[in-house]
């Protein structure tokens, strides 16, 4: 996206930390506002430094969604906060939104306040207090690079009172113009309710808000799909544009830098269909600059196509551009694992847990693998292992009752299965699942119930079954639904 430059801009930069540039109050309703970008020279800060400030410059939003936000102007005694438009979008007017600034202090949004920055995932809002509360210093985005450290910071919905920190790599900063503006790629851990919070450089400074990051999901076979361990965030870029009074647009320019074709990958890649777009686009950046995540990408689209080899060579050459890539290690163990190569996904599976002891789906995908090669007290304890680092973990229990039943415990597998449906109530694989330890036991009736539900759910395996010669009894026990 091309930058663009202001006399603004440019007095903005000679302004110390927290002075406003304009006295009394502000609106934020016209495309000639003046808004302070609050500028310093960059000094570079350790992680502890870049924490503190995260900490003093990010609040906390509960109206009908919860997220974060930064604050980025003081005049008087009235504050701009910048946010993810998505955190706001759901209020009604008049709807109560409680701002929480690092003091722990509650304020209310100032009503009418709540403006979109054209069609990005970026709004501003505004709160009015009498305390001295430190405003962000804006840094130039076009200086964030491809392996640079970058700081995300946000309040997860799951720990909502504490401010979670998190560093990482940029794994692109593309220049083209991307649905809702998200340009910026990084691999930061990140959760739930941290959307909005801020991207902060080595020098702690704003160059962008956090917006989506990626999660485990749930494939119809109760395992783990691969996931990219890469965040989208929105670049300070369209808030300088309003800042300044511009049009706030999304440009849309030809992709020619390798970081260009990886953002293009990362947006095309949960599409479906997109496969061979994908795979072209992330050809494309690795022909610019070798990169782990463009082959990790590459990998991705081949892993739909069940090209598992090809998925094993494109990790194996992420590997060896970042031996410490943990998800490359944990991806390249599922496509050994179905390349039937149990022990070569157990090695990278471990591997990945050596590098991120974290890692629950490292550890339940070694289960997995585990499992297939009829080690099924170890499948057990590395699927508890994962439970332990996550206590919502529904796969990994799913997973444990499946090793359970294999080994005949057939009580601790339906205990296991009970708590899956538990944690998801519509987790269809765990139902027939369960049906089946059930089954095992001699209770009929029991397992044909859970049957019947894992089909309303619209389990396919089990309407097939169900509408067998084998599934006949079941089928037959009409009373039951």
């Amino acid at each position: 996206m091309p930058r663009r430059t202001t006399a603004l801009a440019a007095a903005l930069s000679l302004l110390p930390l927290g002075q406003p540039l304009l006295a009394g109050s502000f609106g934020i309703t016209t495309a000639t506002t003046a808004v302070v970008l609050h500028q310093r020279a960059a000094i570079a800060q350790d992680a502890s430094a870049v924490a503190r400030i995260a900490k003093a410059i990010t609040v906390r939003i509960e109206g009908s969604t919860q997220g974060s936000g930064v604050i980025v102007r003081k005049e008087g005694n009235r504050y701009m906060v910048l946010t993810a438009w998505h955190v706001v979008s759901g209020n009604r007017p008049g709807e109560e939104v409680g701002i929480y600034t690092p003091d722990g202090k509650q304020h209310q949004l100032d009503q009418g306040s709540i403006q979109r920055l054209g069609q990005v995932d970026m709004a501003v809002l505004t709160f009015s207090s009498p305390g001295a509360y430190e405003v962000a210093s804006v840094g130039d985005v076009k200086k964030v690079k491809h392996d640079q450290p970058i700081y995300v910071a946000g309040f997860p919905l799951n720990n909502s009172q504490n401010l979670r920190y998190e560093s990482g790599e940029v794994v692109a900063n593309a220049e083209v113009g991307i649905d809702q503006g998200y340009q910026l790629l990084y691999d930061n851990k990140t959760d739930s309710g941290m959307s909005g919070g801020v991207l902060l450089n080595a020098d702690g400074q704003l160059v962008g808000l956090h917006g989506r990051g990626e999660k485990d999901e749930q494939s119809s076979r109760g395992e783990l799909v691969m996931k990219t361990g890469v965040n989208q965030g929105v670049p300070i870029t369209y808030y300088n544009l309003f800042a300044s009074g511009s049009p706030v647009v999304i440009a849309q320019t030809t992709a020619t830098t390798s970081d260009d074709y990886l953002a293009l990958a990362q947006a095309s890649i949960k599409k479906k269909g997109r496969q061979q777009t994908v795979i072209r686009l992330a050809s494309q950046a690795l022909s610019i600059r070798p990169s782990a995540m463009g082959y990790f990408y590459r990998a991705y689209a081949k892993d739909d196509l069940k090209d598992y080899q090809g998925v094993i060579v494109d990790l194996g050459k992420a590997i060896a551009i970042n031996p410490q890539h943990a998800i490359s290690y944990n991806n390249r163990g599922l496509a050994k694992r179905k390349s039937k190569d149990y022990q070569g996904a157990i090695a990278d599976h471990s591997k990945a847990i050596a590098i991120s002891p974290q890692r629950a789906s490292a550890y339940n995908n070694r289960g997995l693998a585990k499992r297939k090669s009829k080690d099924y007290q170890g499948a057990i304890a590395d699927y508890s292992k994962a439970i332990e680092i996550n206590p919502k973990h529904a796969i990994a229990y799913n997973n444990r009752g499946v090793a359970k039943r294999k080994s005949k415990d057939y009580q601790g597998a339906i205990a296991d299965f009970t708590k899956a449906l538990e944690i998801n109530p519509k987790y269809s694989k765990a139902y027939n699942n369960r049906g089946t330890a059930k089954s095992d036991l001699n209770n009929k009736s029991g397992a044909c119930i859970d049957y019947k539900k894992a089909v309303s759910l619209g389990n396919q395996g089990t309407m097939q079954w169900l509408n067998t010669k084998g599934g006949t009894w079941c089928r037959n026990m009409r009373y039951l639904f």
